[in-house]
């Protein structure tokens, strides 16, 4: 391993604590005690042996006065190391190993104890030969500074000597590159090109190939009118290689010459507008021109390439032909697709294809015509004998629209100027919807120019509009005709009737009067929010297949009079009135619903009853867990969720979303007391006591076992939850809406005073720490919690306190 192979590689030395790399200018190697480059552990300081490197071979060398062991062999002077070597140094070893290339010195200094001593072998002549490590001295490297300075020799330089020597050095190597060069041959198509090859020693072109070196090289192949050609190639010392580079033809410049600018479109793409230069690949081209005034031209050319320029001038058909046009008498201006081209006699150029031609002339007939042209081919027009001009009659109605009929032929509607042959009587017949026909006769002479007016008699009918309110507006075909509740005389022809008030949705329909049978409109007008929950469905179903019914908007008076039996501190009285529509769901959340959301969930028991089964209501659940569920719910259908996380909380989203929630508690009041006489009631039943029997479930007679307190004389059946639904709805038919268990509520729980404000879509408060609960449980059985009106609070969980869903409805 020589210094530049060293550059390349490195000695890997691997010690009990890792390993090292050496590179050339590490060396030589020092080891043995401290001080030493690899320090061996119990080793005397200093260096017992030197590492060298000569010639890409690795060596050892004893340190002066030290004992160092080769194979088992004490030397005395430099050693060449291969692979499997061992080197002793007292109890410690180095063995040279090689894997793959890498050559790796293993040091084990002998501190584990565990290393065998190999025999010393006395030196003995039986072991001298070539297999002697000592057999051949190794001076070239020196790692110890030479005791005195060698005597310079002194040289005499000989100009003779020198030049023999470089003319047998160059012979030489020519003589050893020719011996040791590879042929190879080059070929090139589709003509013959100059070669270069370039890497390593230089080619040698002999008698058509060439003589290289094995080794890596580029060959090069140029020629006039061709795009250089490349390859890289190894020779190795395999006999006649050969070697083949393909030359391409360089483009070639077309220039396209044609008489007026063009589009241009090449093999099918747009390349620009010609005459122009264009370069191109070798081959056959397809050339398509859109010139004006010419027909489309489509083409091929042959493009030679080799950088050369050719010239194509394709040959365009133009797309006019000359048309001679004579009038008698003569002097009529020419027109043509509607551009004046002179006066006749006349011949000028037009494009093929079907063109109107016009002839006029200052006191007679205009004439016209389309006349089809032929692309080259000369036509004549004529001569056109021009007539003398039709009476003109500008015709008139009251009202107008009115339909127009001259001899019979549908002329148009009023108002309306036509022409009519002149001396000759006219019958012209007007006609409405609605309006008697009206006729008259009319004379005019050539040139003549008349005015008629006509007053259209109507036709009658008469069309009564009723519409609420009562001051709302009519309007007869966008004009105002005065308020609704009124009767209108109406022409007999179609109308639109359109009923207008501020703050309402308009009403349109139409009607057609008819004499003698009278019509009645009748409407009541919506307001838009009205109008949009008329055509809102009245029941929605979940993805959970849970069903909502929309509610009836309205206003009533929340909370309880202070004199009633029962009533608690926080049943204030206050007016609300509900604008957005909105739907609550029509039975309590079931265990199995809930499920569907938090499987793990356990609404316990009552000893010995369950309030477990899938279709009994669930319960045991806070206040944000519904939340959570309706959010969920959302989810499903992609509604924008009702509450939003607020650190580890939900709180209610503001503005309020459509998304599944809770009902409020004014909501839940409303839609438990609506009553459609508008007498909010007292109690689910009705509004007096006692309880009527199979009106809901309360804590009764069966809750006897589990309860202190029941409704004196009733019996519901159920000890704990009845399943939902299991009596009958209200009247707007929600199930449980008492009984059963009690509510969670959108609102934050807060006490209020008696107000005279209206509050409109009340969401309760902003804040707060306990939600409010609605509606009587299974539980309950006082008249103070059997009451619509009443309300309780709270912040954790029940075994009686469940909830229903709610949305709203945009």
């Amino acid at each position: 391993m020589n210094a530049s192979a060293l550059q390349e590689e490195t000695l890997i030395v691997r010690e009990p604590q890792g390993e090292r790399r050496f590179g050339a200018p590490d060396f030589p190697l020092g080891f043995g005690g401290a001080g030493s480059v690899v320090v061996l552990s119990g080793r005397p300081e200093g260096v017992e042996a030197w590492l060298g490197v000569h010639e890409d071979q690795l060596f050892v060398q004893p340190a002066e006065g030290k004992d160092v062991l080769h194979n088992g062999l004490r030397i005395t002077q430099s050693a060449w190391l291969k692979a499997g070597d061992v080197v002793n140094l007292g109890n410690a070893r180095l063995r040279v190993v090689e894997d793959r290339g890498q050559r790796t010195i293993e040091v084990d200094d002998g501190s584990a104890g565990n290393i065998t001593a190999p025999p010393i072998i006395q030196h003995d002549a039986r072991l001298r030969g070539d297999s002697d490590a000592e057999a051949e001295p190794i001076a070239a490297v020196r790692f110890r500074a030479s005791e005195g300075a060698a005597r310079k020799r002194t040289v005499t330089f000989n100009p003779t000597r020198v030049l023999l020597t470089v003319i047998a050095l160059i012979a030489g190597g020519v003589l050893w590159f020719v011996l040791t060069a590879t042929s190879i041959g080059v070929s090139t198509a589709p003509v013959k090109a100059r070669i270069d090859i370039a890497g390593g020693l230089p080619a040698v072109p002999v008698g058509g190939r060439f003589l290289l070196r094995p080794g890596e090289y580029t060959i090069r192949a140029s020629s006039p009118g061709y795009a250089p050609a490349e390859i890289k190639v190894k020779v190795t010392e395999a006999a006649n290689q050969q070697f083949a580079l393909s030359l391409a033809k360089l483009p070639g410049m077309l220039s396209i010459q044609v008489p007026v600018e063009a589009k241009l479109s090449i093999d099918g793409q747009e390349v620009g507008s010609a005459p122009g230069e264009f370069e191109l690949q070798p081959g056959t081209h397809t050339v398509a021109i859109n010139a004006p005034r010419y027909q489309p031209f489509s083409g091929t050319v042959e493009v030679e390439g080799l950088g050369k320029k050719q010239v194509f001038t394709p040959a365009l058909v133009a797309a006019w032909a000359n048309v001679t046009i004579t009038s008698e008498p003569a002097g009529a201006q020419v027109i043509v697709a509607g551009e004046q081209r002179g006066v006749t006699p006349l011949t000028t150029e037009v494009m093929a294809g079907n063109q109107p031609l016009e002839l006029r002339l200052e006191g007679f007939k205009a004439w016209t015509t389309d006349i089809q042209v032929k692309a080259s081919e000369a036509m004549t027009v004529g001569p056109v004998r021009l007539g003398l001009p039709d009476g003109r009659l500008a015709l008139r109605s009251e009202p107008s629209g009115a339909s127009v009929t001259i001899s019979g032929v549908y002329r148009g509607v009023t108002p309306l100027d036509v022409e009519v042959r002149p001396d000759m009587e006219q019958s012209i017949v007007f006609s409405r919807p609605g309006y008697e026909p009206a006729t008259r006769q009319a004379t005019l002479k050539s040139g003549e120019r008349q005015t008629m007016s006509v007053a259209l008699t109507g036709v009658y009918g008469e069309v009564a509009v009723r519409a609420q309110p009562a001051d709302a507006q009519v309007f007869v075909d966008g004009r105002p005709a005065g308020n609704v509740n009124q009767t209108l005389r109406l022409v007999a022809t179609t109308h639109e009737i359109e009923i207008r008030k501020a703050g309402f949705v308009d009403f349109k329909t139409t009607v057609t009067p008819r004499p003698g049978l009278p019509q009645v409109v009748e409407t009541k007008l919506l307001t838009a929010e009205q109008t949009r929950i008329a055509a809102t469905p009245a029941v929605v179903t979940t993805k959970v297949s849970q069903q909502l019914k929309l509610m009836p908007l309205g206003r009533f008076t929340m909370g309880s009079p202070r004199r009633e039996p029962g009533r608690r501190a926080n049943e204030a009285q206050r007016d609300v009135e509900f604008k957005r529509g909105f739907y609550v769901g029509v039975r309590e959340v079931t265990n199995a619903e809930f499920k569907r959301f938090k499987s793990d969930h356990r609404s316990g028991i009552v000893p010995p009853n369950t309030l477990e089964l899938d279709n009994q209501p669930v319960v045991n659940v806070r206040w944000e867990q519904a939340a959570a569920y309706c959010n969920w719910l959302s989810e499903q259908e992609g509604l924008q969720p009702a509450y939003v996380k607020d650190g580890e909380s939900l709180v209610p989203a503001n503005p309020m979303t459509n998304g599944y929630r809770l009902p409020t508690d004014a909501e839940w009041e409303w839609v438990a007391r609506y009553s459609s006489d508008g007498k909010a009631r007292r109690y689910p039943w009705g509004d007096a006591l006692p309880v009527a029997p199979a009106s809901g479930n309360y804590a009764d007679y069966t809750a006897r076992v589990v309860l202190q307190d029941i409704v004196p004389g009733y019996d519901d059946g159920y000890a704990v939850t009845a399943p939902v639904g299991k009596f009958p709805p209200n009247v707007l038919g929600l199930y449980d809406i008492g009984g059963n268990v009690a509510e969670w509520a959108h609102d934050y729980y807060t006490v209020s005073t008696d107000s005279t404000q209206v509050a409109v879509d009340t969401m309760g408060p902003a804040q707060g720490k306990n939600h409010v609960i609605r509606g009587s449980s299974w539980k309950q059985s006082s008249v103070t919690d059997l009451r619509l009106s009443a309300r309780d609070f709270g912040d954790v969980q029940r075994n009686d306190v469940g909830f229903r869903v709610a949305r709203y409805v945009q």
